[in-house]
């Protein structure tokens, strides 16, 4: 990843702060800058640049960007994470399941990096948690395995609640998992 270690940058898009990377000697030895592709630009990735800014890291300087947009739609986000992978970009950043599968299916050789992403081992993004293998990293909101714990904070918290309302998008398939997976919670007898 052009001197970008992926756990640092795992780390950095999770955590929403910049590790101390080498970028710069990199860039410079290599004598071109990192390139970091990313979907949909959004306000999410304002504290991501300004974390690389914070560290000496300009855009056009020392770091560079590669934006291309999906506009939330779905039957986009393959044109976008290809165009992407045709740059070549050092790395794909991707916020959500739906531009993570975009990207994994663009390329199998640029490291991509998804940020909260659902049940990533069903929607096939990785063979496993432990060891992903492929070129994608990052984290996960893991929706199934915790719906349980979460009904029951809710219930601590609000000892008096007997219904619970869940919110989905539709088309989006973790969601559509969430709720048939909560839908099978009941409280014991």
């Amino acid at each position: 990843m052009s001197g970008i270690r992926r756990r640092d940058f795992v780390i950095l898009l999770g955590c929403g702060t910049v590790p101390a990377w080498p970028l710069a000697a990199s860039a410079q030895q290599q004598g071109r800058i990192p390139r970091i592709g990313i979907i949909d630009d959004t306000p999410m990735w304002d504290a991501f640049r300004q974390g690389l800014r914070d560290l000496g890291y300009l855009e056009g300087q020392n770091i560079a960007f590669e934006y291309r947009r999906a506009d939330g739609a779905p039957e986009r986000l393959a044109e976008a994470a290809t165009d992407l992978a045709r740059r070549p970009v050092d790395v794909i950043a991707t916020f959500g399941t739906a531009p993570s599968i975009a990207a994994k299916a663009a390329t199998t050789t640029i490291p991509i990096v998804m940020i909260a992403v659902g049940d990533v081992v069903r929607t096939g993004l990785v063979q496993g948690l432990a060891h992903p293998g492929g070129n994608i990293t990052g984290n996960t909101i893991l929706g199934p395995e915790v719906q349980p714990k979460r009904l029951q904070l809710f219930k601590a918290a609000v000892p008096a609640l007997s219904r619970v309302a869940l919110l989905w998008r539709i088309g989006v398939a973790d969601a559509r998992h969430n709720r048939r997976h909560a839908e099978c919670i009941r409280e014991p007898a």
